[in-house]
This record gives C-alpha cells, structure tokens and sequence, in this order.
C-alpha cells in the first residue's frame, strides 16, 4: 500500500519505520523540508518529499502534526476535491464538554 505520512516527529518518524519495516511504500514529509529527513529515509527506505507530493496518488494519508500547527495549514491551491468525493454532510471536528479529545462527527 502507498502510504502517505505528513509530519515526521515522534508519533511520524515511528510510523515510518513501522510501515516501512512491514513493506508498505511510504513517502514521509515534514515542515522543515525533505533534505531534514535523509536520515529517516536511509534507515527506512521511505521516499521523503514535501506534504502535497507525500499525499499525492497515496492510497492512505496519514498526518501527524502537533494542534497548534493546523490553522495553518492551506489547502493546496491548484487542487480541488474531487466531485464524487464531496459529502453532502459535512463532517466537522469538535471537542466535548468536558474538554476531551476531537472527535469527528457530522453536522
């Protein structure tokens, strides 16, 4: 399976290995840039590029990045989704009354 990782701290960088190790074809990108993740890739055997090539034809995207980073992700310009792909329900992210983790649900 291709696989996708979209940030490359501890919970991306073990995911690498372990996906790697069990012969998925993962590609692993992070904020500072693929030349930050050589090592990463010679260990692993991952392909390492920049988040939209990473997600890119990826049969599953996996995005590790810390809370605090997401109001600043962007989607990609040029991209847009794809019609069959649009809900017709959105899903959105939300965080329960007592202050517990996200879970999804649909509006």
């Amino acid at each position: 399976m291709r696989i996708g990782i979209i940030g490359a701290g501890n919970i991306g960088g073990t995911l690498t290995r372990r996906l790697s190790a069990l012969g998925h074809e993962v590609v692993v990108s992070n904020s500072r840039g693929p030349q930050t993740l050589e090592d990463l890739a010679r260990r692993t055997g991952a392909t390492v590029a920049l988040a939209a090539v990473a997600a890119e034809g990826a049969e599953l995207v996996i995005v590790t990045i810390p809370e605090r980073a997401i109001p600043s992700c962007r989607p990609h310009p040029r991209r847009r989704p794809h019609p069959a792909r649009r809900s017709s329900t959105p899903a959105t992210t939300t965080r329960s009354e007592t202050g517990g983790s996200p879970r999804s649900r649909t509006a």
